[in-house]
């Protein structure tokens, strides 16, 4: 009995644990089945949230849609949330990916982000880049596809403004034409409507300006429109070495560390053979840098 006793004993480990491939394939069941059970109870009403920008949380948003086969209602939580992040060719992928026939309140929401999709991929380009007239086009004809689909004149009236801060100067002429007496009218924000007076003029610093003082009383999303407005007028005037030091003086702490800014940035920094600025801030974009920004740079 003594002896039995010993070899059960020593037996006893070898079956209390089972191996590494076993307790891995438990752990992925049971987060499996969370997936497969529990996605709209209340995990999906936290990852609804506009500004869910967490990559683990966007993994999870992944097989959700991979699960259910294109699921319309989760693409669009899934791209929404890639666009908050500035994924802009993500956001674009997973609209593609949705299946099934979309309800009319589902159509517009997707044409809608779309338009934020072709509007960040705009942004993030340097006026006149290789590049920048294809998706230049690729903005207007979702604004015309908008248009179609009814969009009312303050919609359009925010397109316009968004145009003018991306100076995209031929969408701008379309939507002026179209609008009429509209385009000037108090639904225009003021800062819009005085800086596309002072380019009228061809008075490229003060439209910059202009954009740089709306900083003042921006969030953080309508912060980055002006700040990038300001950048790029002064680029497109052709005062390039304007524009870096306007971007050093003006990326205060709500920018610093914004990845679309610091991406927009880094463009430029390379078009004005600057490697020094373009390297600090793709560093910081890529958060391997936390010091702040430094002085105005040197022409």
């Amino acid at each position: 009995m003594a002896w039995n006793w010993s070899a059960n004993k020593q037996q006893n480990p070898r079956e209390r644990f089972a191996g590494p491939a076993a307790i891995a394939g438990l752990v992925g069941a049971g987060l499996l089945l969370l997936v497969v059970l529990y996605p709209e109870k209340s995990l999906l009403r936290l990852l609804e949230a506009p500004d869910v920008t967490s990559p683990a949380q966007q993994r999870y948003l992944e097989a959700l849609v991979h699960l259910r086969t294109g699921d319309p209602n989760l693409v669009i939580i899934l791209a929404r949330s890639y666009l908050a992040a500035g994924c802009t060719e993500k956001a674009l992928k997973a609209l593609e990916h949705r299946q099934g026939v979309l309800s009319r309140e589902q159509a517009k929401t997707v044409m809608q982000l779309y338009y934020e999709a072709r509007r960040q991929q705009l942004e993030l380009m340097l006026t006149g880049e290789p590049g920048w007239k294809r998706a230049q086009q690729d903005y207007a004809d979702q604004i015309e596809q908008l248009k179609q689909a009814g969009a009312t004149p303050k919609e359009l009236v925010r397109y316009l403004a968004d145009a003018r801060a991306l100076g995209d100067r031929q969408t701008v002429k379309r939507l002026e034409t179209l609008l009429g007496t509209a385009a000037g009218q108090g639904t225009a924000p003021a800062v819009e409507a005085a800086a596309s007076a002072a380019l009228a003029k061809g008075d490229y610093r003060g439209a910059a300006e202009l954009y740089f003082k709306g900083l003042q009383a921006a969030g953080l999303n309508q912060k980055r429109v002006y700040f990038l407005a300001g950048v790029r007028t002064l680029q497109s005037g052709n005062l390039l070495a304007e524009a870096l030091t306007a971007a050093e003086r003006h990326l205060d702490a709500g920018l610093a560390h914004d990845r679309q800014t610091l991406l927009y940035l880094t463009r430029l920094a390379l078009a004005a053979n600057r490697p020094d600025l373009a390297q600090k801030y793709v560093r910081r974009a890529l958060g391997l840098s936390s010091g702040e920004p430094s002085g105005a740079a040197t022409p």
